[in-house]
């Protein structure tokens, strides 16, 4: 390792002009770094979404989604299919394992699609196959209001037109908006009238709508174009057409029906505040700068308000990611600036001012480089990013500490600069290289964390990782450097607050010394009595404990109520069910701001296609946490009890939380061996859990099938007329939703020409049996001829998964409660129902949603800690050549937990299977590093000829200072986000809480506290431990001679002589030692 350091003095010029690229090329990085709330994670997981227009669920289920099962159910690397037909499209998802890559599934997908494909019925839809994307989703919201929709819809258009320009955007998406069109209600009275089939007067409509270029006419100088202009312009230009002649008297249009500009019915509405709205959600391009975006987007929105806007329209933006984002990168920035000036007066304090500062200079630096192969490797700055940098905050330091202070008292024993130096740095390169190496150990399993929450979870392990691999670089490249450039030796010792320090840390190692020869005078006691501690926090934790959790329940910014009706629920109505629930919300300062979309997806990104009318959300976005005075969890809890009423549809009000996206807290998949027995099964699954308390948002996705009318067709009359059933069907699908006949110019927009019934009429199927329609011979003649209508119950939505039909019931459970004790009452009550006979045979249950993520979650960390404390095993043998001596390190790894569990029942807190597992994944890294000096530092000394026990108490007392320096300014530098207390740098305040702060808390807790602990108790337990498993091995040695070799060594039969414990048989040791051996 010299070599490197070696290198970096005798070319310090170079090593200068290095530090200024990095310094360049990290501001620089750091300020063009994309700017995301979360990680931009790819997942291999396909959704095929495949339209099949007006065909009810068990049609598309017949004829979409079975066949495409067929072929994708077989495809390598496939880990699970699953799909929803509704009616008139079908949803089919794969989702693959984490060794395909996103290219690869897309790639397997519509290979196997093209082969389904060949089966679909004709009239099936172009396909849209995607990979989901979390970066595709809104990342601002504007909505307009103040105006009649008719006034706020131009505008909305041009706004969205303007808008997908702007570079980075995806696409922007417009909800509550109006479409205009010329709409051609016919008369069917006057029709019969005239004895007009509806066939034919499309039929001439169509004709007349078009302009036609006739070519051009040589008329010798020039050659002039032949255009005919018979396209239509306005609704009178199409009342005026001629469509019929009764006795050579023409028939317009305006005799059998009528043409006016009206809207498209509208299959969305938008409100904000209770205020009719038009809202323009946009989604940007993956790995684009958030912050960058919209700033653009809201200085554009602001320009057309102030320069084209009427007075009266107004505009809100809501959903602004870039807020949040802002708020995030700030909260962690602070907490970064926080903690690293908490470990500089540390440093400075235990140092001194001029090594303080060669020190400090190991923080911003490394950072940079870390900003430099972030950029470099594609990521972007986000949360998970940020605090990697306040989790490794306080580590930086910790190898320049060890360099800078061997460098310090080597220049101090009178050796030259550059000698000092260099003898300084190569003294403890390979121990802060292994002890780097431990750490890294640690955290590098994490890496292999497979699904979508190890995508997200893996930036932390691996900004770990690189930060701290830029510190090794750092202390052994850099700091030698600055050491021969600016470091001198002092006659007198440090002064000032570091003379105050080392006067203050003599008192301290004066009593550690006499604790712990104390605890050396009775080291079985003593490691006894540590077992016992452990036994007893996990005792503690059992009794005063507050359960499990998966991710840390944190307070919201924004909040969702969602309206799931029946299929085949109007539009109106939805309306009708949100309106009743904004009139029900409770006012509050807290919240910012109300939006409802009525006749979107609902949130549901595998739902979001086909008709959307049975669905509502209702949104709330509440204020940042220091402008709060509430709590938006038990504004949350009472709306909950204020919508729990309102009938028709199922009203789930939810958080929208921090992370990655997870299912239900309760999720339970039910299927059947016999489908007919699926529904009732299901609906007594959802009976039970009911019935359990602290249930809430109780809801299943069986939908009642939607009300249809049957269209049933005489072939054989039909036959005989020269009709068949798709013809008859097309007819009646024209007649109810109309028939495009072209378009119209309008502005720089074309609008669609459409014939139709009125509404009073196309809903009523006495008045559809009786509009004329033409036989093959053109003569008119009643629906009702050939097609009678029928009332009947349709299908709801069809949902499978591994190509059987399922029913999934879910709930969520209320604030503050458990939510693994809720599903283990559910599963009992559950089995017990089975037991007695209450569900049909053959009836399963599956627990899915967040239990499963949870258990896979804890499968996986429990998995990595064993790696990792291998991992770390295998560093240390290599090291000491020791495996009694590892083992001894690994100790404090298990120590490590009583601080755990204290933090646990200190800060009330559950214990996180997210976050509170990976504090203990990461302390096993952390926590040997002070075992690791302790240890070398004692072979050191008795290598050099000291007893084993002065050695032990040797080494605890030199090695005190750094052991407590290193473990201090890891803590220090996560004491920030511990106490939920930081400093804003930008403008001086302080910063109580924190929207992001609560959710890191739990770990920053689980490390600093583990860490205290396991430090405490490394500097006493270790050495006692290491006398202790010291005189055991002697003993064993004797054993071994006495019983294997069948003869003694001198050295084994002085040992003998001696008794058996204490320092008699080190002193015999020592003695027989020195004998010289047959």
């Amino acid at each position: 390792m010299r070599i490197f350091t070696d290198i970096a003095v005798r070319q310090r010029s170079a090593v200068a002009v290095l530090v200024l690229a990095i310094v360049i090329m990290g501001v620089y990085s750091y300020a063009v770094l994309p700017r995301e709330s979360q990680p931009d994670i790819k997942v291999p997981l396909i959704t095929v979404v495949v339209p099949l227009p007006e065909a009810a669920p068990e049609d598309v289920e017949n004829n979409i989604t079975v066949p495409l099962e067929r072929q994708l159910k077989n495809l390598k690397g496939l880990d699970e299919l699953s799909s929803v037909s509704s009616e008139g499209v079908s949803i089919t998802t794969c989702k693959f394992l984490p060794s395909v890559t996103v290219e690869e599934a897309l790639q397997k997908v519509r290979e196997k699609y093209n082969i389904a494909k060949t089966e679909f019925p004709a009239d099936a839809e172009d396909e849209t196959i995607s990979e989901l994307s979390f970066s595709e989703f809104p990342i601002i919201t504007i909505s307009l209001y103040g105006a009649d929709l008719s006034v706020l819809q131009p505008l909305a258009e041009k706004m969205k037109d303007e808008l997908e320009q702007v570079p980075g955007v995806l696409g922007v998406d417009l909800a509550g908006n109006l479409e205009p069109q010329i709409e051609i209600e016919i008369n069917p009275e006057k029709l019969a009238s005239f004895r007009l089939p509806v066939n034919q007067l499309i039929q001439t409509l169509s004709g007349e709508n078009v302009d036609i270029s006739a070519g051009g006419v040589d008329t010798g100088n020039v050659k002039p174009s032949v255009r005919l202009p018979g396209a239509f312009k306005t609704a009178e230009d199409v009342n005026s057409i001629v469509v019929y002649h009764v006795e050579g008297r023409p028939i317009y249009l305006r005799d059998v029906a009528t043409a006016r500009r009206t809207y498209k019915e509208p299959t969305s509405y938008a409100r904000e505040s209770g205020k009719p709205a038009v809202s323009l959600s946009v989604r940007k391009r993956a790995g684009e700068n958030i912050i960058l975006i919209t700033e653009i987007i809201k200085r554009g929105i602001a320009e057309a308000k102030a320069q084209r806007f009427p007075v009266e329209i107004n505009y809100t933006i809501s959903g602004d990611q870039s807020d949040q984002i802002k708020a995030m990168v700030s909260d962690l920035e602070n907490n970064v600036l926080s903690g690293l000036v908490l470990v500089l007066l540390c440093v400075f304090f235990a140092m001194g001012l001029r090594n303080a500062m060669f020190v400090s200079f190991a923080i911003p630096l490394s950072m940079l480089m870390t900003f430099v192969i972030v950029k470099m490797m594609g990521m972007t700055l986000n949360m998970m990013v940020l605090f990697s940098l306040v989790l490794a905050n306080g580590m930086l330091v910790d190898n320049a500490i060890v360099v800078i202070e061997n460098i310090y008292r080597h220049l101090n024993m009178g050796k030259p600069r550059v000698t000092a130096v260099l003898d300084g740095t190569s003294e403890v390169a390979w121990p802060i290289t292994t002890s780097t190496l431990t750490t890294l150990a640690a955290f590098g399993p994490m890496l292999f964390w497979p699904g979508i929450i190890g995508d997200f979870m893996s930036y932390l392990p691996l900004t770990v990782i690189i930060v701290l691999t830029c510190s090794l670089f750092v202390a052994l490249v850099v700091n030698p450097v600055m050491a021969v450039l600016f470091m001198k030796r002092t006659a007198h010792g440090e002064g000032g607050l570091a003379s105050y320090f080392t006067r203050t840390g003599t008192v301290l190692v004066g009593a550690y010394e006499v604790t712990l020869r104390r605890l050396l005078a009775w080291p079985k006691t003593t490691v006894i009595g540590g077992l016992v501690l452990l036994v007893l926090s996990f005792m503690m934790l059992g009794a005063l404990g507050k359960g499990v959790e998966f991710f840390p329940e944190v307070e919201p910014r924004v909040a969702n109520v969602t309206i799931t009706g029946p299929d085949g629920m109007s539009l109106e109505t939805s309306d009708k069910l949100a309106r009743e629930i904004e009139k029900r919300l409770p006012k509050s300062e807290d919240i910012e701001s109300i939006q409802t979309s009525v006749g979107t997806g609902g949130g549901n990104f595998f739902e979001a296609s086909g008709d959307q009318s049975h669905r509502a959300t209702v949104t709330l976005h509440f204020k940042k946490d220091s402008e709060r005075k509430g709590s938006p969890t038990q504004y949350l809890e009472q709306l909950r009890t204020l919508v729990a009423d309102i009938p028709g549809a199922e009203i789930e009000v939810k958080k929208q939380d921090i992370g990655p996206p997870t299912g239900a807290k309760v999720n339970i998949e039910v299927s059947t061996e016999n489908q007919a027995d699926l529904v009732d099964a299901a609906r007594k699954v959802r009976a039970i859990v009911a019935e359990v308390p602290d249930v809430v948002d109780l809801r299943d996705d069986h939908r009642a099938g939607k009300p249809e009318f049957k269209l049933t067709v005489d072939r054989q009359k039909a036959a005989l007329m020269g009709m068949n059933t798709q013809w008859i069907g097309n007819f009646v699908k024209m007649l109810i939703n109309g028939r495009r006949i072209g378009g119209y110019d309008e502005g720089t927009e074309e609008r669609d020409i459409v014939v139709r019934l009125p509404a009073a009429q196309r809903n009523d199927p006495t008045v559809l049996e009786s509009i004329l329609i033409s036989d093959v011979m053109g003569n008119p003649v009643p629906l009702s001829t050939v097609a009678r209508f029928d009332y009947v119950g349709g299908a709801g939505s069809l949902r499978r998964k591994e190509s059987r039909r399922i029913i999934t019931v879910s709930s969520g459970v209320t604030a503050g409660t458990d939510e693994n004790v809720v599903r283990a009452e559910v599963l009992k009550r559950l089995e017990q129902a089975r037991a007695g006979g209450v569900f049909p045979a053959g009836t399963q249950f599956r627990f899915t949603g967040e239990s499963e993520d949870q258990a896979e979650a804890a499968t996986f960390l429990m998995q990595a800690f064993v790696v990792a404390l291998l991992l770390i095993g295998m560093i240390l043998v290599a090291q000491f050549n020791s495996a009694l001596q590892t083992t001894i390190v690994m100790t404090s790894v298990i120590m490590s937990f009583i601080g755990v569990n204290l933090s646990l029942i200190l800060h009330s807190q559950k214990f996180g299977i997210i976050m509170t597992g990976i504090g203990v994944v990461s302390l096993a890294g952390v926590v040997v590093n002070n075992a690791i000096v302790l240890i070398d530092f004692i072979n050191i000394k008795i290598t050099e000829g000291m007893d084993v026990k002065e050695a032990c108490v040797e080494a605890g007392k030199t090695r005190m200072r750094p052991v407590l320096l290193t473990a201090v300014t890891t803590m220090l530098g996560l004491l920030p986000m511990v106490l939920g207390i930081s400093f804003d740098f930008f403008t001086f305040s302080w910063i109580f809480g924190g929207d992001s702060v609560a959710w890191w808390k739990p770990m920053a807790t689980a490390v600093s506290w583990g860490l205290a602990v396991a430090t405490f108790l490394t500097t006493l337990y270790v050495p006692t431990l290491y006398l202790m498993t010291y005189r055991v091995s002697l003993l064993f040695q004797r054993l071994f001679a006495r019983f294997v070799q069948g003869e003694e060594t001198p050295v084994v039969q002085q040992v003998a002589a001696a008794e058996v414990n204490g320092k008699e048989l080190e002193d015999a040791y020592r003695a027989a030692s020195e004998v010289p051996q047959r």
